[in-house]
């Protein structure tokens, strides 16, 4: 009966190291999902921060055409002004999109980074658990055989002496 138990032990142990190896696995793909993830939603604040700029551009040639059209050069005066007001709105919104595509990247490294090292803990456990029961199988067999050991003397200490 103790050899199937160290056998169960060491079977054991192997489950604990391939479970350990198996969340390391996991976490490192949730790792490279979450990096796909930023990658896309830094991707979006981009197409953001273009759309931006294009609106900017449309507005702006639409007032230098307007000045045109009435008779007046539409790079002078109050076209000019309009188009540094739009110029600089836009150069913050489209700042502030492609801010936010380097924090979008730079929260996903962050989020990964930790799943790849919960995946290394993960797999480090597994190890130890796995050792503390080969550990116990160590125990467990180097019992079979041997005679058991001899009871403590009980002593009575409700005597009288």
């Amino acid at each position: 009966m103790m050899v199937a138990a160290v056998a169960l032990m060491a079977v054991s142990a192997y489950g604990s190291i391939k479970a350990g190896q198996d969340r390391n696995t996991m976490y490192q793909m949730q790792a490279k999902q979450a990096e796909v993830e930023a990658d896309r939603r830094a991707v979006q604040y981009e197409i953001q921060a273009n759309e931006v700029l294009r609106k900017v551009n449309s507005a702006n040639a639409a007032v230098v055409a307007r000045g045109f059209a009435g008779g007046v050069s539409g790079f002078e005066g109050s076209a000019a002004l309009i188009q540094d007001i739009n110029s600089t709105r836009g150069g913050k919104e489209f700042t502030f999109a492609l801010s936010n595509s380097d924090m979008a990247k730079r929260g996903g490294l962050i989020q990964a980074t930790l799943y790849e090292q919960a995946g290394k803990t993960a797999e480090q456990s597994g190890y130890f658990d796995a050792a503390g029961k080969l550990g116990m199988a160590a125990m467990t067999a180097s019992n079979i055989g041997s005679k058991p050991g001899t009871p403590a003397p009980v002593i009575d200490k409700s005597a009288p002496i």
